[in-house]
């Protein structure tokens, strides 16, 4: 007969199986969720309807301004709006030593517009939409930054270029 440690060493060397055992209801189940998915999706899609959260449409936007900015004198940043017949006015000056959110922003989007070899006098397209938030948008590279992510400290800084007339 053989030593009961014999019979061990054996089984621990040589198990029975060699993979994870899922239990068979646990397999049905997921099939039958992925097949639901997959029949309402494609019932959906058959009926035509339009999903409710949709990408927003960003051409809806309620106030768009084209801005250029350009250093000013003794550090400061001057902010001109760009009208359609392609005159300028002066609508915003960050003062040298504030606006280090907008200099950020500002920094970031010309990093990409250099790497593009795109020339900066094209202004930026600030947006104000529908759902409240703001969007500054480079047209030329495509770049957008949603303003809202950043608090509304940060915001209200660019927000202030929205409601200006003429500085």
């Amino acid at each position: 007969m053989p030593h009961p440690d014999a019979a061990m060493n054996e089984q621990t060397q040589h198990p029975d199986h060699h993979g994870v055992v899922v239990p068979t209801g646990v397999l049905i189940a997921a099939g039958l969720l992925l097949s639901f998915t997959i029949v309402m999706v494609l019932g959906f899609r058959l009926s035509g309807q339009e999903p409710t959260a949709q990408i927003p449409q960003y051409e809806q936007s309620l106030i768009s301004r084209a801005l250029r900015f350009e250093d000013g004198p003794n550090g400061s940043v001057q902010v001109f709006e760009v009208h359609a017949d392609q005159d300028e006015s002066l609508v915003h000056i960050v003062q040298s030593g504030q606006g280090g959110f907008i200099r950020g922003v500002l920094r970031s989007m010309a990093r990409s517009r250099n790497a593009h070899g795109i020339a900066p006098e094209h202004p930026f397209v600030l947006n104000l939409e529908p759902s409240g938030t703001l969007v500054l948008e480079d047209p030329q590279t495509g770049q957008r930054i949603d303003l809202k992510a950043f608090g509304p400290d940060n915001i209200d800084s660019f927000r202030a270029m929205l409601a200006s007339e003429e500085a």
